[in-house]
């Protein structure tokens, strides 16, 4: 009888056991929300649907649209003065450099300041500020009428936080276009997005190809929410492209054409 006892007491057990192997077993195998976003998931929280500046939640807000960065770059106007100087500290930092470089040196001597930190602060902010001038126009050539009636000192901050967006998410040089043609896509806080939670775990895979896995992000959207078959880069969109998505992306539901088709 004890023995009899003991042998169901071991069934039971292990039916137990069963049970909740198996019920853990579908939970894992059971998908969770899906990552996948079409054009209906695209539009959630969008005053509207275009690729305009208007259409991203971000321009809603204006809090942070009136109010001028640290430096103030957006402001500096590039004037036929402000460029006059620009060029006259290029020429005078090309003369030093070749000035002293015509010279033998002692092996090991440290190169001096060729040029002054109050010339140098001028030339980064003019350089920044002709970056912003470009970026600008990109996205107009990119998505005509992106930006309509929108302030220029707006443009300007905007596409300063594309670039401190960026910088959040690994990215080290100061001048990063994929970032700024991402958030004219799906905004600028995109990362706080969980539909997007992909495209940022993507980007970040690999630190040395931020930049590169922004800009195939954007080829990705651009095919699965667009139904565009080129990158604003303009190449093709092939399977061979978008190579680096695999395992990160999810797969589209209409496959990449083949490269050699």
């Amino acid at each position: 009888m004890k023995t009899k006892l003991l042998f169901l007491t071991f069934v039971l057990m292990m039916s137990g056991c069963e049970s909740q192997n198996t019920k853990n077993n579908e939970i894992k195998s059971k998908p969770l929300v899906s990552k996948y976003v079409d054009f209906k998931r695209f539009s959630e929280g969008r005053p509207c649907n275009d690729v305009i500046f208007m259409c991203l939640p971000e321009s809603q807000d204006k809090s942070w649209q009136s109010v001028p960065t640290k430096d103030k770059i957006e402001d500096l106007e590039l004037t036929p003065e402000v460029e006059a100087k620009f060029d006259k500290i290029v020429k005078q930092w090309h003369k030093d450099y070749d000035a002293y470089h015509s010279k033998p040196h002692p092996k090991g001597e440290k190169e001096p300041m060729l040029i002054t930190s109050l010339d140098k602060d001028f030339f980064d902010k003019v350089g920044e500020r002709r970056f912003l001038e470009k970026a600008e126009k990109r996205l107009e050539k990119e998505f005509p009428g992106f930006w309509r009636e929108v302030p220029k000192k707006v443009r300007y901050r905007w596409i300063r936080r594309t670039i401190s967006k960026a910088n959040k998410l690994g990215y080290k040089g100061n001048k990063p276009s994929a970032m700024l043609h991402l958030c004219a896509r799906i905004g600028l806080d995109f990362d706080l997005d969980p539909k997007w939670q992909y495209i940022v775990k993507f980007i970040q895979s690999d630190s040395n190809n931020i930049g590169s896995n922004t800009g195939t992000s954007c080829d990705y959207i651009d095919w699965t929410i667009f139904n565009k078959k080129h990158s604003y880069g303009g190449y093709k969109i092939t399977d061979w492209a978008m190579r680096d998505a695999n395992g990160h992306l999810p797969s589209p539901k209409k496959p990449y054409p083949k490269l050699n088709n």
